[in-house]
């Protein structure tokens, strides 16, 4: 999905955890019957664990010459084309990832991954509906796929079906508790829907997980700051804005926390740098001028 900010280096994590999976790993038992002979089997395994040592070690070139090389001796595998576009995706060139999903699909129509693929591409081209109705199709063969789900609550988002996101999220939750990207998203849209009670709790736990996550620290610096935890709530955003310092929102919150921990001129210069950085950022604009007043 491509997603703003934060959402980015989500859907980034949630790409490169589908390609370290088992199922990525390890040529499946349907491609090896495939296969015309035992030698083709034996060369297919080989190049598809080195394709994924070279995607476990970010080796995009390597794993698209070794990806391209298993398509050629498997012509029927729709996961090696899969896999390829899941490549193309994490270098950015949607165009190409667009193809090699397309392949895959004229192999196996229902191919889950594929369609997950194709929802996210159209995702980043903002085309939601349609995205929507991807990964709406992926989970009607497969109703257990965690990715479509958190890929459906994106779309859901940004089509302004915040309350059906939401839902989406708690079923992928379900299906993979351990996925922090699903965590905070569900997180994050508790804290719109004004229950910073239930996000900070989910925080909490996530942060056990990975305590220097930067926008886990920005979105619980929000909660803290909703429960009134301004010291709490200071340190967590100042941590954020320092690791992310191209992200206006974060520092738009610096601005709220400092001005609540009656640092004014502090807080002024983080709603400055919050209009600074994105301009037409409206209640950046507005803080910064009651803040003068």
């Amino acid at each position: 999905m491509q997603r703003v900010g934060a959402k980015t280096c989500c859907a980034c994590a949630a790409l490169a955890a589908m390609l370290a999976s088992p199922g990525c790993a390890l040529w499946r038992e349907r491609e090896e019957r495939a296969a015309s002979s035992p030698e083709h089997v034996a060369l297919a395994r080989q190049l598809s664990l080195d394709a994924q040592t070279a995607i476990d070690g970010r080796d995009f070139e390597r794993a698209r010459s070794l990806l391209e090389r298993l398509a050629s001796i498997a012509p029927k595998s729709a996961e090696a084309q899969q896999r390829l576009g899941l490549v193309w995706q994490l270098e950015g060139k949607i165009d190409q990832a667009e193809s090699s999903f397309q392949h895959a699909l004229r192999l196996d129509p229902e191919y889950v991954g594929a369609l997950v693929g194709l929802g996210e591409v159209e995702a980043a081209r903002e085309r939601w509906a349609e995205a929507l109705a991807r990964f709406e199709h992926a989970l009607e063969i497969d109703p257990n796929q965690s990715q479509a789900l958190f890929d459906m609550g994106g779309a859901l988002e940004r089509l302004g079906r915040r309350d059906d996101a939401l839902a989406a999220y708690f079923r992928a939750h379900a299906l993979d508790p351990s996925a922090t990207a699903i965590s905070l998203r569900i997180a994050i849209l508790q804290l719109e829907r004004r229950e910073p009670e239930q996000a900070l709790a989910r925080l909490e736990q996530l942060l056990e997980q990975t305590p220097d996550d930067p926008e886990a620290r920005h979105q619980r610096g929000r909660a803290r700051l909703a429960l009134k935890r301004t010291a709490d709530a200071l340190a967590d955003l100042r941590f954020a804005a320092s690791k992310l310092p191209e992200r206006a929102d974060v520092y738009y919150h610096l601005a709220l926390a400092l001005d609540a921990s009656r640092l004014r001129a502090d807080a002024i210069l983080a709603a400055d740098q919050a209009v600074k950085l994105a301009p037409g950022y409206a209640d950046a604009r507005d803080l910064s001028a009651r803040l003068r007043r």
